[in-house]
């Protein structure tokens, strides 16, 4: 036993002899294979683009369901992060669980910003207080929770039809500006 204790010291001292011997041929062995041209770290990559059919969005904000976005096709925009679509149909969930329907022709979303922007013939139906939202375009912003509608909307409610410039709505205070040019009609109003 004790030979073989004082005979272990030999291993690492045959490596270090032999090293000239065998050392040029496990160097050639290892040496990558190809190179590597500067040229081409400089070169521009084209972006990948992709096209997907029945494409779903679930977004979730603090452990809650916000939104889900389905559209009938989804290709990608004028950067990988942003996706065209069309056939767009979007539910968006408040705080109490209540959903609002939109639909449009196309819509485009972008997944660094989390901002929703629908384009021609946006319908926008709140089931809970039975009303409805047309305008042609309309933006939706995941993190802040709010919708814009820069241009003409036209709100219609039990009784109630009100067209305006532009619509700001806040869905977690629930709250409604509309601005620019207001005109309102009230259905069944009696006059004291």
């Amino acid at each position: 036993m004790r030979l073989h204790r004082n005979t272990i010291w030999l291993v690492p001292l045959l490596f270090l002899v032999t090293y000239p011997l065998w050392s040029i041929p496990v160097g050639d062995f290892l040496t990558p294979r190809g190179g590597f041209d500067p040229a081409l770290k400089d070169r521009n990559v084209k972006a990948r683009t992709f096209t997907l059919d029945t494409v779903k969005i679930l977004q979730n904000q603090d452990g809650k369901k916000t939104a889900l976005i389905r559209a009938k096709h989804a290709r990608t925009g004028k950067t990988p992060d942003s996706f065209i679509m069309t056939s767009v149909d979007a539910d968006i969930f408040d705080e109490d669980g209540n959903i609002t329907n939109i639909v449009a022709k196309t819509g485009e979303y972008d997944t660094i910003t989390k901002i929703l922007t629908l384009i021609d013939d946006v319908v926008v139906n709140k089931r809970v207080d039975k009303q409805f939202l047309y305008t042609d375009l309309l933006h939706y912003d995941s993190n802040q929770r709010t919708i814009n509608c820069p241009g003409q909307t036209r709100l219609e409610g039990e009784d109630v039809t009100i067209d305006g410039g532009s619509l700001d709505y806040d869905i977690k205070s629930q709250s409604y500006v509309i601005g620019k040019r207001v005109k309102t009609v009230l259905n069944g109003f009696v006059e004291p």
